[in-house]
């Protein structure tokens, strides 16, 4: 009887350990989860701005040009990974054809990554929390992984710095047409950044991608050159590109490309997934859109990777 006793307040000892165990646990969730949100709360209320307005980078004739562009050989794809799309709206035709292919797959997050167009933040990468709202609905950040992301020194958040980034926010409009329920991880590089982070953003964006994720950089290619010489150009980025010249692509400057960072970052984080097969739909510049081929142009690509 003694020793049925004693087991019985044993068990019970244990029992009311473990519902404190659980208790405390539970309370240091609550805890952390309203830290974060009181910390998300304060960096929105500093940006100033509660929602990012797509509209002042809207142009209708431009996205319904783009959209109006079929290509029927979207219905044959394998799974994209990832992309380089232009952020000039002149090829609104590639943005809405890449975003169209991505979109048909079974995908939950784009990372976009974009050039810091005025080169300004207190860290090489900033990124942002805010929503984006567009003419056709909302496109939400994922919050989770950018919590994931800012935990690293050299990125920080700043919305207000992103809401003028229209490397970024040009894009929006064409995603939200096309899948308004997709989050987004929006990424700003500065042309600053070390080999170090760029190797250490580009490890972490490819361990944090699955099958539903794709990496998409938002890059305009030669700058200011005749059209000829945007495609001599061109063909010098093509081959570094196709054969993952990582060194060649960082002494690019705007000659050859508008963010050698966003390239790289794109490039070796499809190499660590295993997603180096390149297929290019689309090198053209603004010379032969517009027919005048001695005027300083601009050079667009359109690429997918896949397996």
């Amino acid at each position: 009887m003694m020793h049925l006793t004693i087991t019985n307040s044993k068990l019970l000892f244990v029992s009311v350990a473990v519902i404190c165990f659980v208790v405390i646990v539970l309370f240091v969730q609550y805890k952390q989860k309203n830290n974060e949100k009181n910390i998300n709360q304060t960096e929105i209320q500093a940006s100033g701005i509660s929602t990012h307005d797509t509209n002042r980078f809207f142009d209708k004739y431009s996205f319904q040009n783009g959209i109006s562009i079929k290509d029927d050989t979207i219905e044959n794809q394998k799974r994209i990974l990832g992309a380089i799309v232009p952020h000039h709206l002149l090829p609104s035709f590639i943005i809405a054809n890449i975003f169209d292919r991505i979109t048909r797959q079974d995908v939950e997050t784009i990372i976009l990554l974009s050039p810091n167009h005025h080169d300004i933040g207190n860290t090489p990468v900033v990124m942002g929390k805010l929503g984006w709202s567009t003419p056709y609905g909302e496109i939400k950040p994922n919050i989770e992984i950018i919590n994931a992301f800012t935990q690293k020194d050299y990125i920080s958040i700043d919305d207000k710095i992103l809401d003028n980034e229209h490397g970024i926010v040009g894009l929006l409009p064409f995603l939200a047409y096309y899948k308004n329920d997709i989050k987004i991880v929006p990424i700003a590089l500065r042309q600053n950044m070390t080999k170090d982070q760029l190797n250490d953003l580009s490890q972490s964006i490819a361990d944090i991608s699955d099958e539903k994720t794709v990496i998409v950089a938002s890059v305009d290619f030669s700058h200011y050159l005749t059209s000829a010489q945007a495609q001599q150009n061109d063909k010098e980025t093509q081959n570094a590109m196709k054969n993952y010249n990582i060194d060649k692509i960082l002494q690019m400057n705007s000659d050859y490309m508008d963010s050698p960072q966003a390239i790289v970052v794109l490039l070796q984080a499809m190499e660590l997934n295993d997603a180096k097969s390149m297929n290019i739909l689309y090198n053209t510049n603004s010379g032969k859109l517009m027919n005048d081929l001695y005027g300083k142009t601009t050079s667009y690509f359109g690429v997918v990777f896949t397996r």
